[in-house]
């Protein structure tokens, strides 16, 4: 399938027939890194930001690496625009995003969407970790590989996930309200000092 991609000089979504994608950590030559995606014909771009966190990798490379995520987010979406690419290829980021505050944020800069980690990890885990504390982490509860994941009610995650998410939307809502935009289009990097 791929020879007949790289025969093809076609995006390589359009081989397979579903949205195909490249998750990137930013660095500092984001620009670079994005050329070299654009050329692959990809339909979107996720950006792990400097402050994502990533389990089974040594702390100083997930703490210490990498540029944050508000200087990737903005310097991607320009590089997109620079390239005309801008609503061709989707823009995720990830990295450090808690609260909704986080997310209105990186949407104003150029984000299409944001992919959560740990926030929805906690959301998710909620109460749950209670089964793993005071001896274990909490992570303990909830990961694959947990001691304590067959203890984890999935239902019960689904319900506190759902309500973070709903909250999480409400909060945006009312942001919106407070900067006097009726319409999430509206808020632009320009209106971006009131965040």
């Amino acid at each position: 399938m791929v020879q007949q991609w790289l025969l093809s000089n076609q995006p390589f979504s359009s081989v397979l027939g579903v949205p195909i994608g490249v998750k990137i950590g930013a660095g500092g030559k984001i620009e670079v890194d994005i050329d070299h995606i654009i050329f692959m014909g990809v339909d979107f771009i996720a950006i792990d930001g400097g402050q994502a966190a990533m389990h089974g990798a040594p702390p100083i490379l997930y703490d210490d690496f990498g540029i944050p995520t508000l200087y990737a987010i903005v310097r991607a979406a320009n590089h997109l625009e620079k390239r005309k690419m801008k609503g061709k290829i989707s823009l995720i980021v990830s990295g450090g995003l808690l609260v909704p505050g986080h997310f209105l944020k990186v949407l104003a800069l150029g984000a299409d969407a944001v992919y959560l980690g740990s926030s929805m990890l906690f959301a998710l885990a909620h109460d749950q970790v209670l089964n793993a504390l005071p001896f274990e982490p909490p992570t303990q509860a909830i990961w694959y590989d947990g001691k304590f994941k067959d203890q984890f009610k999935v239902e019960e995650g689904v319900k506190s996930a759902e309500k973070f998410l709903t909250a999480s939307t409400e909060e945006i809502k009312m942001a919106l309200r407070a900067m006097g935009k009726r319409f999430f289009k509206r808020v632009v990097k320009k209106g971006f000092s009131v965040l």
